[in-house]
């Protein structure tokens, strides 16, 4: 203990300064570090929270976008289905029109063709009716001047040239 004093170190000082620490620890314990250990956990547990709730939104967002990936993919088959239904249905309408254009055009040429052949039987008609009157025009001369060869040539002469006339016209 000489040893000890001549360093300088008491033993009561010692024990007084280790009870008034044990003091000081125990209050720190009870007050402080109960504080300090209750808001370190629930910090800990708010991390923990927040980190699970990340993790949810995390395989929500991924949830959400394999459905959304299905949703359009389901739209595009859907536009594509439209799309070749507009492009049937068109072809349709088009292959109406067609028919209906080729329907009128076949129309439109039988009553050309009509037309044409009405027109032809009155021309005929007409040139009948003008060789008739001719011919009896031609006769009537005929009866009318004696006959000579020469006055017949003459008249079927005459008779040809007004022939030849109405073909010109």
């Amino acid at each position: 203990m000489d040893i000890l004093n001549s360093l300088g170190i008491n033993f009561k000082s010692i024990i007084i300064q280790g009870v008034g620490f044990l003091i000081l620890l125990f209050v720190l314990k009870k007050y402080l570090f109960g504080k300090i250990a209750a808001m370190i956990k629930e910090r800990s547990e708010g991390i923990k929270d927040t980190y699970s709730k990340i993790e949810k939104d995390r395989e929500e967002a991924k949830r959400l976008g394999v459905e959304y990936q299905k949703k359009l993919t389901e739209a595009e088959t859907e536009v594509a289905r439209l799309l070749q239904e507009a492009v049937n249905e068109g072809s349709r309408i088009s292959e109406g029109i067609v028919k209906r254009t080729r329907d009128e055009v076949e129309l439109m040429k039988v009553k050309a063709q009509e037309g044409i052949d009405i027109e032809r039987k009155k021309a005929l008609a007409e040139i009948r009716n003008q060789i008739v009157t001719l011919s009896v025009l031609a006769s009537s001369r005929l009866i009318q001047q004696s006959i000579s060869s020469q006055t017949a040539e003459k008249l079927v002469d005459d008779f040809i040239e007004e022939i030849g006339e109405l073909r010109v016209r």
